[in-house]
């Protein structure tokens, strides 16, 4: 049977409006999705992969602490000998313990430790373990093999790396500068300063390494650069090492009181 032209024209294949309005807000739904997905995953990618360039930081953020500051300006007191302030003479981030002890001479005038005494023991330290929860340096006292010539503060080891520059603690002049055996064995260089705030006393400055001054000269207090840190042989056992994670390596201070014998200074 034939349909009639009336009936083709009447023929609508296509679904009806309701149905085609559901089609559309299911498209337009799955391509929010999509859409929404996409953007996250991007978020999420510039969070969780490194930048090319690293990001921004406020200038106030990175203001250096009180001890990345003295590691800049030097400005570290680590000691007192009567009217003469001591720098610390090595850098900070080179510095590895602080000890004293007595030494073989009685005409030794104790040191005054700047900081926090702290116990004994062998544990290993870092620059942050120098400096105490206050910010105040923290020290060791140590034996001294068993000296009793002079106080219990009279000898100032500064643990560093060898080949740490060593600065001059004090003002003064250098009046010796002299090669002395360590065990009759071992070369050394013993220095002698005497401090520009008090002529009568001596800083003896030893276990140094290329000696950057010559008798004669005038020092500066942190500035004028005197030596660097030697490395002590292996078969000399240092007892700053208890302190350290390393051999001990150190700079040694010593103060003496100058008596009228002492002649040139």
């Amino acid at each position: 049977m034939v349909a009639s032209p009336m009936q083709s024209l009447n023929t609508d294949r296509r679904p009806p409006r309701h149905r085609r309005r559901k089609q559309i807000r299911r498209r337009r739904a799955g391509a929010l999705v999509i859409v929404v997905t996409l953007s996250f995953m991007a978020v999420w990618l510039a969070y969780a992969l490194p930048a090319a360039t690293p990001a921004r930081v406020p200038e106030a953020a990175a203001q250096p602490t009180f001890a990345e500051k003295a590691a800049v300006d030097h400005r570290v007191f680590v000691a007192t000998a009567g009217d003469v302030e001591l720098l610390l003479p090595v850098a900070l981030e080179a510095t590895t313990a602080i000890g004293y002890h007595p030494v073989d001479n009685p005409d030794s005038v104790p040191f005054s430790p700047q900081g926090e005494r702290v116990g004994g023991g062998s544990l290993p330290l870092r620059l942050a373990d120098i400096f105490a929860g206050g910010g105040a340096l923290q020290y060791y006292l140590m034996d001294g093999g068993g000296t009793n010539a002079s106080p219990a503060t009279a000898g100032l080891d500064i643990g560093a790396v060898p080949g740490a520059e060593v600065f001059s603690p004090v003002d003064g002049k250098v009046v010796s500068l002299q090669r002395i055996a360590i065990s009759d064995k071992y070369e050394d260089v013993e220095l002698h300063i005497q401090a520009a705030d008090d002529p009568s006393l001596l800083l003896v400055v030893s276990h140094i390494d290329r000696p950057g001054v010559k008798v004669g000269d005038t020092v500066t207090q942190g500035e004028s650069l005197i030596g660097r840190v030697r490395a002590y042989p292996a078969a000399i056992e240092q007892e700053l090492s208890q302190y350290t994670s390393d051999a001990g390596d150190h700079v040694q201070l010593v103060m003496l009181r100058v008596t009228p014998d002492i002649t040139g200074l």
